[in-house]
């Protein structure tokens, strides 16, 4: 998994240390396709960070905040607590 570091030159806005770039492009592609990203998203990333170890839990978090923009409103609530399950794990 490439990692790459994101700087942030508009200050008011989180700087995250590094973003998984497989999970970001497929996030981007969905967005563009559907308006949202997916459970299978969502399931995948958790699954690399908890089950197989492909992820660290602190690229999975930035990952995650790094794209809740493509989030409709009526799966946040399921992105949220999936978040906190990685957050714990």
């Amino acid at each position: 998994m490439k990692i790459n570091p994101i700087v942030n030159s508009n200050p008011s806005q989180t700087n995250f240390k590094a973003i998984n770039q497989k999970y970001l492009k497929w996030a981007e592609k969905m967005y563009k396709e559907r308006r949202t990203i997916t459970s299978e998203w969502v399931e995948s990333l958790t699954d690399d960070v908890i089950l197989f170890g492909d992820v660290s839990k602190q690229d999975a978090i930035d990952t995650m905040n790094a794209v809740r923009k493509y989030v409709n409103q009526g799966s946040m609530d399921a992105f949220e607590n999936r978040l906190k399950v990685i957050k714990k794990s």
